[in-house]
């Protein structure tokens, strides 16, 4: 499964940005809060199921985005997607 670009929203850097898509088909929104937006100096990561507005997963870390991504339960954040 591939993630597809669609749209990117708000970019605020160091404090947020939002980028829209979709996993296989599946419409996914992804909220990355930089560490000048986070009280404890966090890269986050949320995902959101725009069909229901549900978070559907999320991550962090002290490092990076690309880090925090790798946490992601990413077996949990696809059955949430395509079901």
């Amino acid at each position: 499964m591939e993630f597809q670009l669609a749209a990117s929203g708000p970019q605020i850097p160091g404090v947020m940005t939002v980028i829209s898509g979709s996993i296989d088909g599946h419409p996914i929104r992804f909220d990355f809060h930089g560490p000048d937006n986070v009280e404890e100096k966090l890269h986050l990561v949320w995902a959101f199921d725009p069909r229901t507005t549900n978070q559907i997963g999320d991550a962090s870390d002290p490092h990076g985005f690309t880090e925090a991504l790798e946490q992601m339960d990413w077996a949990n954040l696809l059955g949430a997607l395509t079901h």
